[in-house]
Order: C-alpha cells, then structure tokens, then sequence
C-alpha cells in the first residue's frame, strides 16, 4: 500500500512536470466583439484595396510592364481609435511587393548604408567598376498615400460606426492621381437593457 501511495505521487509528479502550455491561433474572421475596428477588419480591407489595385487592368497597362518604383506615406489615422497605421502600411506594401508588378523605394537610407558605399569606394580592395556609389539609388516614379476616416452617429441606444480607407496613387512626374479606392465598415453595437 505504502508502495502504491509513493507510485501515485511520483506519477502526479511526472505528470505536472511534463504539462505544456497550449496556445491557441486566434481566428482572424470571428464574429465582431463590439462596434469599434478590429485587427480582421483592417485585414480585409487592406487585402480588398490592394487585389482592386493589381486586378485594374487598364490602370496596371498605363504604368507598364518596367515594374515602376512606387514609394508609401504612413496611411493617417483620422479615426478615433488607437491604431497601428505603420503595420497597415507595412501590409499594403508587402501585399504590392508580393505581386512582382511594382518595384519599392526605401527612404530610410541608414548611416550603416553609407558606411557600406564608403568602404566599397575609400579602403582599396573593392573593384571600383563594381563599387556602389553614392547618388545611384532609384527614385520613386510614383507614392501611395491614404487615410482611415470615421464617422459616429447614436441612437437609441444603438451605436453605428463608419470607417472609411482611402488609398491614392500619385504620378511624381504628371502629379496626376493615377488610381484611388476607398473602403467602407460599418459597425453597429447596442447597448444592453441591464447595461452590460
């Protein structure tokens, strides 16, 4: 018995020290929680704006076939809610860059940049019919710009929120807007009779 019982808590002991924690993938498309955006909606809306983008035929045969160099503006957060605006861009651009049609200027030139293009040119051992020198970056043919917008109206205890995206893509030569789109999300909340 008093073998059994030693059994039963080296057993249990085993067992807590082998228990793992389990995470769990959060779906993306649940149902809306409360009237105000959320990470899925944004999603939708950034992957719907992009596809009108690449699927514009005529637009996509005006730019041509060169892959033009495309540069992005942090989208503006005209909304009230708190949200990651440089994740928005980051996707928008990662989605276009994903399509192989355009080509993405990189403003941030780093010092780390520089210090590279320095010592290809200065320390001697570099090939300088192959060393990269300064003022040979692409420049940017055209910029993405946008905005998240809102609107909120209420009544009787009914809250509805409009959200709006709007991209824009500007001609740098022409200063021609070349293509837009805009989004909408409408979120709807009711507040609960005992006031939960």
């Amino acid at each position: 018995m008093k073998y059994m019982a030693i059994g039963c808590a080296a057993m249990a002991a085993m067992l807590c020290g082998c228990a793992t924690t389990v995470a769990r993938e959060t779906q993306l498309d649940r149902k809306a929680m409360t009237a105000a955006l959320e990470p899925q909606d944004v999603r939708r809306t950034v992957e719907k704006m992009v596809d009108s983008m690449l699927q514009d035929q005529e637009f996509i045969a005006e730019v041509g076939g060169d892959r033009p160099v495309l540069d992005i503006s942090g989208i503006k957060n005209r909304s009230s809610m708190h949200l990651d605006m440089a994740s928005i861009t980051d996707s928008i651009r990662t989605k276009l860059i994903r399509s192989r049609k355009f080509r993405f200027m990189d403003r941030t030139t780093s010092a780390d940049d520089l210090e590279f293009m320095n010592d290809q040119a200065l320390n001697g051992l570099t090939d300088q019919s192959k060393a990269i020198q300064a003022g040979q970056q692409s420049a940017a043919q055209m910029y993405l710009y946008g905005a998240l917008s809102e609107m909120r109206q209420q009544s009787n205890g009914v809250t509805d929120r409009y959200y709006k995206f709007t991209l824009n893509l500007k001609d740098l030569r022409t200063g021609e807007i070349i293509w837009t789109d805009e989004q909408e999300i409408r979120k709807q909340q009711e507040r609960s009779t005992f006031g939960l």
